[in-house]
């Protein structure tokens, strides 16, 4: 289980954030579009309003919002057609913000002008209320830096304009002698308006701080996706994610913990490989991992490492269970099954057989490396013991082996016969390695009684 650790992160993060960040924009260019139809539909009602009533002035006034209307849409369509087309560059979100920014500015000088107003009208203006709507949309994308600069451009864009148009601490006397009945004339002072700009300004900061933690998440989120693609690659799907994030630290340093180890082999695979060119040799070598790992996902197992023709499964990590012991001894029964099955499926020259060893015991568990070479390992008497029972199988002439460890973990010793005692070299102490036997099921006992009457006829 070994895995690179410099091949992961830039290369795969970047391209994922610039979709991430296509995607943003192509959001804020349809919420531009639907703004700019939706304003459409409000100049249309006010148009048909100032025919009835006769209002020629309205009428063009209208009309100048109508192209600064037309302009959003543009700009909306346009940024639409360039993430579509793949052209968008990411300095552009500077310039469609811009583009945003320049209309409103555009239409609230104009509006005032157009009534011989002073800056203190501002707040009156009904095309600085889209200001906020800007900031809002803003916050779609991942780029704090974008909010940032929208803000500042509508801050200082809208003080200048107020400025060219004689901003006063007050508004000039006839306006607000014609305020003062309705106590009006201090929302329009400049101190009101000082206020509603900063909270303008505040609104942007906020969101801005917003996208920053968004972009944050999404760095993270993208950064932990692409190390378990890539470690999934190198390492078992259970033990991937083990190696993300904080808790790879933990397992550097390692624990002793209760597993219970599954060795299982390929007999007599030299011979069958002298019958293979290299092509069948790969193919039928991948089928015979194919059907371990299928038991050893059907019963909890982890496939530790494939070794040759062999493999080394383990069960209790990351945390160990009670039923580990009775899960690996099922694995193991799975693998023989399966095996058998292969055997009358492909009725090869020569039968595939195997040899399984089961041992429970502590072992250490972690990941041991340089961060540039990890790799997740077990080590004990617990493996080396679980790989000498697999040994014995050949001895014996068994498919599977396991210790009295093992069987007790599982509940099943009155399943299971005693073949041997063995004490391995430094170790105190005997091993019970043990067989179950296997009761023939009844189709097998009429097919070997017939195979029998046959035999006896021949004579």
């Amino acid at each position: 289980m070994v895995m690179h650790m410099d091949d992961i992160h830039a290369d795969a993060i970047t391209p994922l954030l610039r979709d991430a960040e296509n995607e943003a924009e192509l959001t804020t260019a349809w919420v531009r579009i639907a703004l700019a139809l939706a304003l459409v539909g409000s100049l249309l009602i006010s148009s048909r309003i100032a025919v009835v009533a006769g209002d020629l002035d309205i009428l063009r006034r209208l009309g100048l919002a109508g192209l600064a209307v037309g302009a959003l849409l543009a700009l909306g369509v346009a940024s639409l057609v360039l993430v579509r087309t793949g052209w968008y560059a990411p300095w552009m979100a500077f310039a469609s913000t811009s583009g945003d920014a320049a209309i409103i500015l555009l239409l609230v000088g104009v509006t005032l002008r157009d009534a011989h107003l002073v800056g203190n009208w501002i707040a009156a203006v009904p095309a600085i209320w889209a200001a906020p709507l800007i900031l809002a949309t803003g916050a779609f994308r991942y780029r704090p830096g974008v909010q940032l600069w929208a803000t500042g451009l509508l801050v200082i864009g809208l003080g200048l304009v107020a400025a060219d148009f004689e901003t006063s601490t007050f508004l000039r006397p006839a306006e607000e002698a014609m305020l003062a009945a309705s106590g009006a004339a201090d929302l329009l002072s400049l101190p009101a308006n000082l206020t509603r700009t900063l909270i303008l300004a505040l609104t942007g900061a906020i969101t801005a701080l917003v996208t920053l933690r968004a972009r944050r998440l999404l760095h993270r989120a993208v950064r932990e996706a692409d190390e378990r693609a890539s470690l999934a690659r190198f390492l078992p799907a259970e033990i991937a994610p083990l190696m993300v994030g904080r808790t790879l630290d933990a397992w550097r340093s390692g624990r002793r913990q209760e597993i219970t180890v599954l060795f299982v082999d390929l007999r007599d695979s030299t011979a069958l490989a002298e019958h293979m060119d290299p092509e069948r040799l790969s193919i039928f070598v991948s089928a015979f991992r194919r059907r371990v790992m299928q038991a050893a996902q059907a019963y909890g197992g982890i496939v530790d490492k494939f070794i040759g023709d062999g493999a080394l499964l383990i069960f209790g990590v990351p945390e160990p269970g009670p039923d580990d012991a009775k899960r690996a001894i099922g694995c193991a029964k799975e693998i023989v099954r399966l095996i058998a099955r292969w055997n009358a499926k492909r009725r090869f020259r020569l039968p595939i057989r195997v040899g399984i060893g089961l041992h429970t015991g502590i072992a250490f568990c972690g990941v041991l490396g340089a961060s540039g070479r990890l790799e997740f390992t077990v080590l004990g008497d617990v493996v080396n013991v679980a790989a000498r029972i697999e040994q014995a199988t050949k001895r014996f002439a068994v498919p599977l082996l396991a210790s009295d460890a093992t069987v007790a973990r599982a509940g099943a010793m009155s399943e299971w016969r005693e073949v041997s005692r063995e004490a391995p070299r430094g170790r105190s102490g005997e091993i019970l390695i043990l067989h179950r036997p296997i009761r023939a099921s009844p189709a097998s006992r009429r097919a070997h009684w017939c195979r029998g009457i046959l035999k006896s006829l021949d004579r």
